[in-house]
């Protein structure tokens, strides 16, 4: 509950969108009758989560599709956790990928938060888990499920530069090995991540932008004995904030364990000379992560991110548009980065079926309406100073309240934005006691939560806003089934 709405930088004015619905793949075009000569309907600079997931969606209607990926394929993403939350395991079912992840990613039901000794157990519904599938076999699955559509993908395969005419973007240039192709195309789609060369190419303004207060360490070991059969360990992950660090622990592929730290930036500089030793001294002295690695080693290196930062880029322009990481990178505390992904890649493919420029303005627009309270809420819950006095008290009234246990899943589902969690007369309720109790420290926080509150009202007005003037008659809803999103691609006119 760090840090007020002036640390935000605004979003600068916004270039106009060309109208020229004709350049786009519209659904009867997908079905092979292109108004223009094009190498692809759709060329995607990214055959990740988003990337992949959007090719598929939009191959499967018969568009063209160019997918193209720097790295070999497959291989692993170094630089990403991977927790999937429902609304993203949707996703992957209608990908047709969902069962593939299950048949080999344990199930998680129950996760366990740990705030300074303070203990949390959310349970989902029997029908609703999280998952943590490694990134190299999903990546595969993705990439698999895009080219049996339709898609083509060339991996190995590095984007240059972007071909343009009379201000619009038509294509793009890019090398394999020695050798520079260019490939044109009615929509270039920037999925390659949030050092997405596709954003640079295009000058995508950055908003709401700051740096990570925090750094990111992880590794993998193999499940100890204790993982199922001790019942200190009767929960499936585990989200602790012990001093100032956060600790993470997934259950993941092949009976492994996914264990990670997130130290305040300043304190993380000396963790690069040795970052396992580091990752596990930091490890060990959390009494419920130790017993896991005692005695044990990682599997493999450790891996980890110092640098980041958390930002909005403008998500369509004249002939491009950005999804995944690539428009909106988000703190890695929440862990919603991969189905904000997905999600954001069904959404944009019935957005592309509408066939014109207006229809993406609105799906980026709306996208911002879905995505900013959680940006929000992770710019606060990730913060380098450590749980403040107020989310002690939060957390330890929580605890004994399986109502608002209940509301919090519902929050993890994305079918409630995180400020709706709290009964505004319960908190104002439980800081005065705090307060009587001598923890005076919680007045001072709960102003300064107030002013989030307000901060992120504004900002939810003046996103709105914009949607309502990009002439949206699209639906942002939750519900169930769908979460926070446009209509689908079978609607699409």
């Amino acid at each position: 509950m760090r840090g007020t709405s002036t640390a935000y930088r605004r979003e600068p004015s916004p270039r106009p969108i060309t109208q020229s619905g004709s350049h786009y793949p519209r659904k009867a075009d997908l079905r092979g009758a292109n108004v223009k000569q094009r190498d692809y309907d759709v060329v995607i600079a990214g055959a990740r989560c988003a990337g992949a997931t959007l090719a598929c969606f939009l191959a499967r209607e018969g568009a063209r599709v160019l997918l193209l990926d720097k790295d070999a394929m497959p291989s692993e993403h170094v630089l990403s956790t991977h927790w999937i939350a429902p609304r993203g395991m949707d996703v992957l079912d209608e990908v047709g990928v969902g069962e593939a992840v299950r048949s080999v990613t344990p199930a998680t039901r129950i996760i366990r938060g740990n705030m300074e000794g303070k203990l949390i157990d959310l349970e989902f519904a029997d029908d609703l888990s999280m998952y943590c599938p490694r990134r190299k076999r999903l990546d595969d699955l993705l990439q698999n499920a895009a080219v049996a559509a339709g898609a083509r993908l060339r991996d190995r395969t590095r984007v240059t530069s972007l071909v343009r005419e009379n201000g619009r973007v038509c294509g793009l240039r890019a090398f394999r090995g020695d050798r520079e192709q260019t490939f044109t195309a009615g929509l270039v789609i920037g999925a390659d991540g949030r050092h997405s060369t596709v954003a640079r190419l295009v000058e995508a303004e950055e908003y709401l932008g700051y740096d990570a207060p925090r750094a990111s360490y992880w590794a993998y070991w193999d499940s100890p004995g204790c993982w199922k059969s001790d019942p200190a360990y009767r929960f499936d992950a585990y989200f602790g904030f012990v001093a100032d660090d956060m600790r993470i622990v997934f259950q993941t592929d092949h009976d492994q364990l996914l264990i990670g730290c997130s130290p305040p930036i300043e304190r993380a500089e000396s963790w690069r000379a040795d970052p396992r030793g580091a990752l596990r001294a930091a490890m060990a002295s959390d009494p419920l992560i130790a017993g896991l690695i005692r005695g044990a080693e990682p599997v493999g290196k450790v891996r980890g991110t110092v640098k980041e930062r958390y930002f909005f880029r403008r998500a369509a322009g004249s002939g491009w548009a950005l999804v995944g990481d690539a428009g909106h990178h988000k703190e890695v505390a929440l862990g919603d980065g991969m189905t904000e992904a997905l999600l954001q890649a069904r959404s944009l493919a019935g957005a592309i079926g509408e066939g014109n420029d207006q229809a993406l303005a609105r799906w980026w627009r709306a996208r911002d309406v879905a995505a900013v309270p959680l940006h929000f809420l992770g710019r606060m819950a990730g913060g380098r100073d450590g749980p403040t006095e107020l989310m002690s008290v939060v957390f330890s009234r929580m605890s004994r309240r399986p109502d608002l246990m209940e509301r919090m899943v519902a929050v993890m589902e994305r079918r409630l934005s995180p400020f709706e969690l709290l009964p505004l007369s319960s908190v104002l309720g439980w800081t005065v006691a705090a307060g009587l109790r001598g923890r005076w420290a919680v007045f001072k926080e709960i102003i300064e939560a107030g002013r989030q509150g307000l901060a992120l009202s504004r900002e939810m007005r003046a996103r709105t806003r914009l949607l309502c003037e990009s002439g949206t008659a699209w639906e942002v809803r939750q519900d169930h089934r769908a979460g926070w999103r446009s209509r689908s691609w079978k609607s699409a006119a």
